[in-house]
């Protein structure tokens, strides 16, 4: 009986393991120059322990839309149709449909617009959450001279962010940077790019 009941549960269980990744992965919106990136909104473990950033393509619908809220400096999510995030990343997804929220969707946000498609575009950065110390930022091109600092979370404590910086001076980027600080990056704390804009900074989903 037990070995019948197995074989019947088996498909099940693979199919399981193999979508481990598959859920609701919401998303930060912003924009770089005249490029919108999207940011999974990553946490300190499980299925959503992942940085991933990447290229999207607004269809004209919800341009005129986003770039107001852009304009205004709110803060813009994304909540997509569960999906596995791994198929993303692998550039198997080609595109994602769902809301975009005014504020975060958790947190109070309202709905700017249901139904939306965003064409997924070129994956900017993928890389696992890991204990590791904090204050490095990955170094990642979006145009010929804006550039992405990305911090790359860490142990407990913790923080995710995104600085707009200018690097049309650097013929070779590095990959990696280390701020000399533990704390988020402001204007005041002396880096080899020029400090643009803080984009995006969560620190209640990284708190010890």
């Amino acid at each position: 009986m037990i070995r019948w009941l197995l074989l019947f549960l088996s498909p099940v269980l693979l199919a399981h393991q193999e979508h481990t990744t598959f859920g609701v992965h919401g998303m930060v919106m912003m924009q770089v120059g005249q490029k919108v990136i999207a940011s999974h909104l990553p946490m300190p473990r499980g299925m959503h322990a992942r940085q991933v950033l990447f290229e999207v393509k607004p269809t004209p619908q919800i341009a005129h839309i986003l770039e107001r809220l852009f304009r205004s400096k709110t803060l813009v999510t994304f909540v997509p149709n569960p999906f596995e995030l791994d198929k993303l990343r692998l550039g198997e997804i080609p595109a994602l449909s769902g809301s975009v929220y005014q504020g975060h969707f958790e947190r109070d946000g309202k709905i700017a617009k249901t139904n939306v498609t965003f064409e997924v575009g070129k994956v900017i950065l993928d890389e696992p959450v890991e204990p590791v110390k904090n204050g490095h930022f990955y170094v990642r091109s979006v145009t010929r001279d804006l550039c992405l600092l990305i911090h790359k979370i860490g142990q407990l404590p913790s923080f995710d962010q995104m600085i707009k910086v200018k690097c049309h001076h650097q013929s070779v980027l590095p990959t990696l940077i280390e701020s000399g600080s533990i704390l988020p990056l402001t204007e005041q704390i002396p880096i080899s790019y020029k400090f643009i804009e803080a984009l995006y900074l969560e620190t209640k989903d990284f708190a010890k």
